[in-house]
């Protein structure tokens, strides 16, 4: 599949390293608004507030209907609105640092990480999920280019025939206890487009080739963020919603030729002003811009939170049946226990749909979080993305329970994600915008599999 530009970390960083936002911080108050929403089935209309609707339905106490849109300018041509947007002038963007790793190119670094989570009540199901072993099967056309979106099936004699879709890389990521019930070694029959092949499960990388097909370019481009906006979030949430606002900004800009989309999931938990809010996809960036501004962090309480609502929200928008589909989960804290059945049921669910998840944990993250977000990004085909002290902003950030990772600046992190959604294959950093190296790794893999506190 050919690239759509000019890598966008060399066209376009210089530029958005000046960015910043016209607006002043929003009140902290917050609405008793309850924006907990019945789930509609996925593709159908969702109940609950609209973008056109959230200029008075998502405001917090005090917000204004009409408030300007942020933009992304250089810091010269910013201008004093008399108006709050919801964003802190003070705040700018690239300052948030994080570390990614990509557990299907190290599948012995999560097995081994499953197995350390199997005697807790909290974490038994999710680390069943993905203890067993993790197979990858691309599909191809006849160059060996990746084919998006193409029907992957799955069959055992364990469990129900399953069938995946293949992402813009043409990859789908079988996960042989959660899929298969299998263990390394077995043989299953995985079809797509008319081809069969036998896998061994555990393998490495597996291709079908589909010859009367043709790979395309990626033109278009779904994406949702689910926000974790409960108050341990607060230390955070400002810079995140500058960071999230110049990232979309920038792909815009930068993408011109793709036709993009944005939506918005946000969460607390029961007995707060509301459990989910959610805004389904629109393609005006300034209506976007200006909801995400009006979202605060308050309530929670408790460790756990509302996260499987949130993504059951995330499930039942209105994605579309071609292009790239990214959601990034931006969380510090772990769904209840008795939710993770129905945390694991909204992934699947998502993944079935194409849906390349990237998981972003916050300051706060403890080993039960780690778990869930980093099955999140191993079964959709995504890389878990964590927040580090580097940058000096928030509480301390746990250390990933991962032999290596290169720390970048957030906004790096995500677009480079977004970027290699759209060009359909896996794209590295740039050299220069590395931070700090933790272990010795190439290419995303490591060169040990053992897990251990990084660091």
């Amino acid at each position: 599949m050919r690239r759509l530009g000019l890598p966008l970390f060399t066209a376009l960083l210089p530029a958005l390293f000046a960015a910043s936002f016209t607006g002043c911080a929003a009140s902290s108050s917050h609405s008793s608004h309850r924006g907990a929403a019945e789930m509609a089935a996925p593709g159908a209309p969702m109940a609950g507030p609209s973008f056109d609707g959230a200029m008075a339905a998502d405001a917090e106490a005090g917000g204004a209907a009409d408030m300007a849109a942020p933009a992304i300018a250089k810091a010269a041509e910013a201008k004093t609105v008399a108006r709050d947007d919801g964003y802190d002038r003070s705040l700018r963007a690239g300052t948030l640092t994080a570390g990614t790793f990509d557990d299907t190119l190290n599948p012995a670094t999560l097995q081994a990480f499953a197995r350390t989570l199997l005697d807790s009540d909290w974490t038994h199901e999710v680390a069943s999920a993905i203890r067993g072993p993790l197979t990858v099967v691309k599909v191809v056309d006849a160059d060996g280019a990746p084919l998006a979106d193409v029907g992957v099936t799955i069959e055992s004699q364990q469990r129900p025939t399953k069938t995946l879709r293949s992402g813009t890389d043409g990859r789908v990521v079988i996960l042989g206890g959660w899929d298969l019930g299998g263990e390394a070694g077995d043989e299953v029959m995985v079809s797509a487009a008319g081809e069969h092949a036998m896998v061994k499960l555990g393998s490495d990388e597996a291709r079908i080739v589909v010859k009367d097909r043709r790979a395309k370019p990626v033109r278009a481009l779904d994406l949702a963020l689910v926000i974790d906006a409960t108050g341990s979030m607060g230390d955070e949430l400002e810079y995140l919603k500058v960071e999230l606002a110049s990232i979309v900004g920038a792909i815009e800009r930068a993408y011109p030729e793709v036709d993009q989309r944005y939506a918005l999931v946000v969460y607390r938990d029961q007995g707060d002003a509301y459990v989910t809010r959610h805004f389904d996809f629109v393609s005006n960036l300034g209506r976007f811009e200006r909801t995400l501004g009006r979202q605060h962090a308050n309530g929670g309480g408790d460790y756990p939170e509302a996260m499987d609502k949130a993504l059951i929200d995330a499930s039942g928008l209105r994605w579309r049946d071609h292009g790239a589909r990214t959601l990034f989960l931006v969380a510090d804290a772990p769904p209840h226990p008795e939710a993770m059945g129905a945390t694991l049921g909204a992934l699947e669910e998502l993944r079935g749909q194409g849906v390349a998840i990237y998981p972003v944990a916050a300051s706060g993250v403890a080993t039960e979080a780690e778990a869930v977000m980093r099955a999140a990004a191993a079964m959709s085909g995504g890389e878990y993305i964590f927040l580090t002290d580097d940058s000096g902003v928030g509480n301390s950030h746990a250390e990933p329970h991962i032999p290596c990772y290169k720390v970048l600046s957030l906004r790096d992190a995500m677009l480079r994600a977004i970027e290699s959604e759209l060009a359909g294959q896996r794209l590295e950093a740039a050299p220069n915008g590395t931070i700090r190296t933790v272990g010795q790794g190439q290419g995303g893999v490591c060169q040990t599999s053992k897990p251990q506190l990084a660091g």
